[in-house]
């Protein structure tokens, strides 16, 4: 599927590319809160099984009460993490969460 990063100025997307072609397991939403933030959305025209379109979140924050939750819909598979890309995704996501620099 493909992966449309629509917000790089954060730092667990700036490194990302515009369109970012993934193999992983996709998940659907019940519910999908106005509250957060998206960084990137599953483009559902790349695959099949979504039921979330047009606006499928994958990525993304939201602040509350002093703290910072991220989410990611990436990761599901373990090959995943043995890419350089993926890493530096998730050290971003670690990052801006701890508010580190």
């Amino acid at each position: 599927a493909v992966i449309d990063v629509v917000d790089k100025s954060n730092p667990a997307t700036d490194m990302l590319p515009d369109k970012w072609k993934r193999t992983d397991e996709w998940y659907n939403f019940k519910d999908i809160s106005t509250d957060i933030h998206v960084l990137a959305y599953l483009d559902e025209s790349t695959y099949t099984g979504g039921k979330n379109s047009p606006k499928h979140p994958f990525i993304w924050y939201h602040e509350f009460d002093g703290g910072r939750a991220f989410y990611t819909g990436v990761g599901h598979r373990e090959d995943n993490y043995d890419e350089p890309l993926v890493q530096q995704h998730l050290l971003g996501a670690i990052k801006w969460a701890g508010k580190i620099k």
